[in-house]
């Protein structure tokens, strides 16, 4: 299945009314931490945490705690080196500022990281 382009009306609504469906939440790194621990000693399978994964440090943690894999999204948005600058400085992390201005610009005909300025004309 492909998703449809919004309508004008879906991206004038989600500005106009976005902000009072959409509540804020303060991040915290790692935040599904805790309820991936249940999964992981609930189950004998890979498994990939994700939720708030910004750092070498976090990586480490993931693995050193059993997790298979992680899983980066928005930290990668605004860091799309962030793997490879993982890969040869522990103390790596991502510049992202979990915003989620990201989410809101997918609506914009792409995703981007608003930290990188105005969107180019």
């Amino acid at each position: 299945m492909i998703a449809a382009e919004p309508s004008r009306l879906q991206k004038l609504a989600l500005r106009w009314f976005g902000a009072r469906v959409i509540r804020e939440y303060p991040f915290e790194e790692m935040f599904f931490l805790e309820q991936a621990r249940a999964v992981r000693a609930a189950v004998r399978m890979p498994l990939v945490l994700l939720g708030g994964i910004v750092s070498r440090a976090n990586v480490d943690r993931a693995m050193a705690e059993g997790f298979d894999f992680v899983a980066l999204g928005r930290a990668l948005i605004a860091d799309p080196d962030l793997v490879e600058r993982m890969r040869v400085d522990a103390s790596a992390r991502s510049r992202c500022t979990h915003c989620n201005a990201c989410v809101a610009e997918m609506d914009t005909g792409g995703v981007r990281c608003v930290l990188d300025g105005p969107r180019p004309h």
